[in-house]
């Protein structure tokens, strides 16, 4: 009657099959998985941790691209995995109501008892998402997705393998981000042939510091999206300086990306210290 209900999720592969995979395996279905660009992270770094995290669960290696997904080197996992994995486990789940408006489900499983999770308009409201793009363009899903997270956490954890979900870390990360990075006025693109080399070389070194200062790929991207129209002034008027941005752009990505070393802060002197050498020869 009390027999311990074990943990086996639905995508686990046979223990012989698991045990075969070494840790040269593993690394290569990381990198593999790294380079296709799919899973939100290009570190094979952090997608071998995840691979081995499936490994001990007694799951392929790979199962990684299907059920997890990094956000801002922050691991997560996505909301159909812990439904599926906790269903596999013996959970169940009944769904009260699933509309835009509020979603609302009961959880129970021979372990953990039961709970009832609800998120609504009200509750979005007060955890300070309702400005999110996501919970506007898609609100029933991403309740849905809070309530099976909330629900799966609260009655068997194991389903979450210890990770929040994806929707919970999008948030975070959105909320925990600081101030956007300031980048310059994009009206200088208008006046910047008109103003001369000079301006466009100051306007470059500020660019240059907004991208050497943005904390992640999505910051990056923001920085280099508002000053798209005085970088492409840059390419028509100032190719050398239209370089530079899109070099300092290339290495800050590369960075981010954990395959170089950080971008030299001091780039954008050393040029017009070499100009200036040259010139006074």
């Amino acid at each position: 009657m009390n027999a311990i209900v074990q943990f086996q999720p639905a995508s686990a592969v046979p223990a012989p099959v698991a045990a075969a995979f070494t840790f040269s395996d593993m690394e290569r279905v990381a990198l593999a998985i790294a380079k296709g660009g799919l899973f939100g992270s290009s570190d094979p770094n952090a997608v071998l941790t995840l691979c081995m995290l499936a490994h001990a669960e007694g799951q392929h290696p790979a199962v990684v691209f299907r059920d997890y997904h990094i956000i801002s080197g922050k691991p997560a996992k996505k909301s159909e995995a812990m439904q599926r994995d906790f269903l596999a486990a013996g959970g169940k789940i009944e769904w009260h109501k699933l509309e835009d408006d509020c979603v609302d489900a009961t959880f129970s499983h021979p372990q953990g008892g039961s709970v009832r999770i609800s998120w609504d308009n009200a509750r979005v409201a007060q955890a300070q998402l309702g400005g999110n793009a996501m919970h506007k363009k898609y609100p029933r899903q991403m309740k849905k997705a809070r309530v099976i997270a909330e629900g799966v956490r609260t009655v068997f954890p194991m389903a979450t393998s210890g990770l929040y979900e994806t929707g919970e870390v999008q948030d975070m990360t959105v909320q925990d981000r600081p101030a956007a990075v300031v980048t310059p006025e994009p009206q200088r693109a208008r006046d910047m042939g008109d103003a001369g080399r000079a301006k466009a070389e100051t306007w470059v070194r500020d660019q240059i510091e907004a991208v050497m200062n943005a904390d992640d790929l999505d910051a990056l991207d923001l920085v280099m999206s508002n000053g798209h129209k005085a970088v492409a002034k840059l390419a028509r008027e100032h190719a050398d300086l239209h370089g530079e941005v899109q070099k300092a752009y290339e290495a800050r990505s590369a960075e981010l990306n954990g395959f170089t070393t950080p971008l030299d802060p001091n780039a954008g002197e050393k040029r017009g210290d070499e100009e200036m050498g040259e010139a006074g020869e």
